[in-house]
This record gives structure tokens, sequence and C-alpha cells, in this order.
């Protein structure tokens, strides 16, 4: 099992690699974090945490159904101060023969009341059994506008400088790719997202995915995406300071990948 996990990795970097924990919100409504506010907009467009009152923190896990051994941990903190906020993340993915750790810090800014404007450097390392570890470093940078209160437009950019591993030994790059986005809150209710996405040497993604809040305490979530197809879906509750939020990926080639997220806003 061990050699199959390290020789799938190797076949098809271009799904296992750089795939960022958008926590089980974002993930449900179909990947769609571009122009969504929220704690783990932090990981999808930095300049999404500026509607944060509190600090937040959240932790994820992602189990990959097509290996026992694969998962993913990731966690994010965001602290505001005034129309300034600083965040931190940190996720690792992969197994023993096999691992990527990423740790970021970011910075978000709000520009009035329609405009907020985002930058987070991470920190990448890979480690892989046999070939040795490799680091590198990219840069990410986010804008979101406000055109009403129901319309919302995002721009993500993420390593814009195509920063590679210092690592000549590792072929695998850190990948780069542009996202634009946007979010229409249809009622106090019903929340609608979508984007397009583009990474370098792959094929144009676009999603879409919903929120709709049942009550005030649950949530139900969905969305599809085109390339590759995928299939989203997932709930939330939020109790007080307490939030609980489920969502599991299907893709037709590796199955299912649920994951959990638990956060607090204190």
């Amino acid at each position: 099992m061990k050699i199959w996990n390290v020789l799938l990795i190797s076949l098809t970097p271009f799904y296992l690699f750089g795939q960022n924990s958008l926590g089980p919100r974002l993930t449900a409504m179909g990947n769609n974090g571009t122009a969504v506010t929220d704690v783990w907009a932090l990981q999808a467009n930095p300049s999404g945490i500026t509607s944060l009152e509190k600090p937040t923190l959240s932790l994820n896990f992602i189990r990959h159904l097509f290996s026992n051994e694969i998962s993913t941990q990731a966690l994010v903190a965001v602290v505001p101060f005034k129309n300034n906020f600083a965040g931190a993340s940190f996720q690792r993915y992969g197994f023993a023969e096999y691992n990527e750790n990423k740790i970021g810090f970011a910075y978000a800014k709000k520009l009035g009341n329609k405009l907020s404007i985002g930058l987070n450097a991470n920190y990448h390392q890979l480690r892989i059994a046999s070939y040795g570890a490799s680091t590198g470093f990219s840069i990410d940078v986010g804008v979101l506008y406000h055109f009403s209160k129901e319309f919302t437009f995002g721009v993500f950019l993420s390593n814009l400088s195509k920063q590679k591993f210092s690592s000549t030994e590792i072929l695998i790059e850190i990948p780069t790719s542009f996202n634009v986005g946007a979010s229409y809150l249809a009622s106090d209710k019903v929340l609608i997202a979508t984007s397009v996405s583009k990474k370098l040497d792959e094929s144009i993604d676009v999603s879409l995915g919903i929120d709709y809040k049942i009550i005030s305490l649950l949530s139900l979530r969905g969305g599809l995406s085109a390339k590759p197809f995928k299939q989203y879906a997932g709930f939330g509750l939020n109790y007080k300071k307490f939030l609980l939020d489920m969502a599991t990926t299907y893709d037709a080639n590796f199955g299912y990948a649920p994951q959990i997220g638990i956060g607090y806003a204190f």
C-alpha cells in the first residue's frame, strides 16, 4: 500500500499537490472562496478575512478515502484590529513517505466600506522518502470589492512570481493559479457563489456553490465544479461562539473525501 501511495502521488501531482484546504464551508460550496468572506478565505483570498469582527480560530481534518494513510490537517487563525487583519495558517498533507507542509502569514486591510486587499506569504516544505526534502516560498495577493450589500467581486492570484522548490531533484512546482469570483446574497438566508480558476498547464475550472441558512443554528451547502467534474455537499452548525462544519467532495476517479472543521470566535 505504501508503494502504491508513492506511485499515485508521483503520477498525479496535478491533483495531489497544492490542494489548499479551504475549510468545510467553502469546500461544500464547490471550493468557492474567491468572493466569499470567511476565516478560511485566508487560503482562498486573504482579503476575504476582513469581514471578521472577532479573533477566530479554526481546525480542519480531511480523510482521502482512496488511501487510508493519506490525510490533510490544517489550521487558520485571524485577529482583527480596527481596519487591519492579521492571519496565520498551517497545512500538512500526505503520509510517512511523502508529505507537504505549508505555513502562511497574511495581512489584509479594509480601504473604505467597499474595497479590501490581502497579502499572504507562504513557506513550503516538501519531503519525499529516498529523495530528501526541499523548501520554497510563494506570495499570494487578493482583492475583494463590494459593489453592494448583495453583490461581491473577488480576484485572487496565487504564487504570481512562479516560485519553485530549491532542490533540482524535485521537479514538482509550487502551483500558480489565477482566480476570479463573485458572490450574490439572494436573501438573508441564501448565498450563491461562483468562480473561474486557471492553474498553469491545466484547463480552466468553473465552479458554483450555495449556502442556505435554514435557521440561525443550521446551514446546508452544495456545489459543483467542471474540470475535473466534482460534487460537493456539507452542513454547518453555529452555536454561540462555536462553529462545526462538515463537508465531502466526490471525484469519480478518487471517490469521496470527507472533512470536518471546528472553529471558535473569541
